[in-house]
């Protein structure tokens, strides 16, 4: 696959982390919700992606020190890194990602009055609690409920965070890398 592709493709990291923020989102059996859009999508991702991020907004926005505390700082990823584009961070290889969801019938898009939103699957939930027999997946599942419960905002809202927490993202070149 050629490099200029490579960014297309949807990687398993990437297909299970958004699997776990869409989860987070989709409320429960009894009473399900939806992830609203990919914009609100892109905005949780990228917190969730880059930890240092997330606790710079959630600081921002006096969540505790000991919310803080459960937020692992990882370094950014090296092959998954996001794009700055005209809304903020965004990733090309989205749309595959949430095919491919979409296609194992791990995800469900649900259309809401802006557009699509997303729900996890009862085979959605069946892998996710798979994930978390795996350790590996605890730090992103704690950033992902720390988004649900700190930062359940419309997309425009949290794009309008992130610039005003990371003013680096504002004056980043479109289309470069977030690090």
């Amino acid at each position: 696959m050629t490099d200029r592709l490579a960014k297309f493709r949807a990687l398993p990291e990437s297909e299970g982390r958004v699997l776990l923020i869409i989860n987070a989102f989709s409320g429960t059996v009894d009473k399900p919700r939806i992830l609203e859009g990919r914009l609100k999508l892109a905005k949780l991702d990228f917190m969730v992606r880059y930890p240092k991020y997330l606790r710079r907004v959630l600081r921002d926005r006096k969540v505790s020190e000991r919310v803080l505390a459960t937020i692992d700082e990882e370094a950014a990823p090296l092959q998954d890194r996001m794009i700055r584009y005209r809304y903020g961070p965004w990733d090309p290889s989205y749309y595959a990602v949430l095919g491919g969801l979409i296609g194992r019938g791990l995800i469900e898009p649900i259309p809401f009055r802006q557009g699509i939103g997303y729900r996890v699957t009862d085979r959605g939930r069946q892998l996710v609690a798979g994930l978390l027999e795996d350790d590996s997946w605890a730090s992103v599942q704690r950033r992902a409920a720390a988004t649900k419960t700190h930062l359940d905002l419309t997309g425009t809202t949290l794009k309008n965070l992130l610039y005003e927490a990371i003013p680096e993202m504002t004056n980043a070149d479109w289309h470069s890398e977030v690090r």
